[in-house]
């Protein structure tokens, strides 16, 4: 039956090799909310969020057991057991936002556009959805005279932002965000936490902070992630 719960998690565990980064984790993410991940560095809460769109494949010696259930429409999927030839698909819905900008070696307007050249959107399509989605990271007014210009020239808080409109510009139906503010000024973490929230009408965040005060600004649950990890 379907339910508002759109991931559900039952007793997952990740090993690196032979060494055991957390165990017997469960959680449900319902729809149209933001969770928090919060803990200690190092302790394989980025690991967590590759797991849901299947990213944490491309780690070598990685041993996973457990369940990462998706309702994707009407049917429920088991991530971990997911086709391969699935993936492709299954990351349109379910986007990574890397806490470190991971840009692509082309212009400002060429790294937001990615995603949906390869979705075959139409230019005039591209064109308005990377201009909003500009707009929507407040990055519009400090680029728009140059979208032709390399992504690299921009600042390390640009260039989070323009990561970020990247995958709002495909339109997911999760977004996952490791540290989203961490290279911003306050004020900008202000107003993007404030654009977060209204984002939850039309999808879900999965997000790590280590800000506790962010936490409480905008999340519906925060999930502890240091009571899932073995202590040697």
């Amino acid at each position: 039956m379907k339910t508002n719960d759109l991931i559900t998690i039952k007793n997952l565990s990740l090993h690196y090799g032979e060494k055991l980064i957390f165990r017997d984790l469960s959680m449900r993410v319902p729809e149209h909310t933001i969770t928090s991940i919060s803990g200690p560095s190092g302790i394989g809460k980025t690991s967590l969020l590759l797991m849901f769109n299947q990213m944490i494949r491309e780690e070598e010696h990685t041993k996973i057991t457990g369940e990462i259930l998706f309702q994707d429409e009407d049917s429920v999927m088991d991530l971990n057991t997911l086709p391969k030839k699935s993936l492709p698909e299954l990351r349109k819905k379910i986007v990574y936002v890397n806490q470190n900008p991971d840009l692509l070696p082309f212009s400002i307007y060429e790294n937001v556009a990615f995603g949906l050249h390869l979705q075959n959107v139409s230019q005039s399509k591209t064109k308005i959805r990377v201009e909003q989605a500009l707009k929507d990271v407040l990055l519009w007014d400090e680029v728009k005279e140059r979208l032709n210009a390399q992504a690299t020239m921009l600042s390390g808080g640009q260039q989070q932002r323009l990561i970020l409109a990247r995958a709002l510009a495909i339109k997911p139906k999760i977004l996952l965000l490791d540290e989203p503010t961490a290279s911003l000024n306050e004020t900008l973490a202000l107003k993007i936490e404030a654009f977060l929230i209204s984002l939850k009408s039309h999808m879900t965040i999965i997000t790590i902070s280590h800000f506790q005060d962010q936490i409480k600004r905008i999340s519906d649950q925060n999930i502890d992630f240091e009571q899932f990890v073995t202590q040697d």
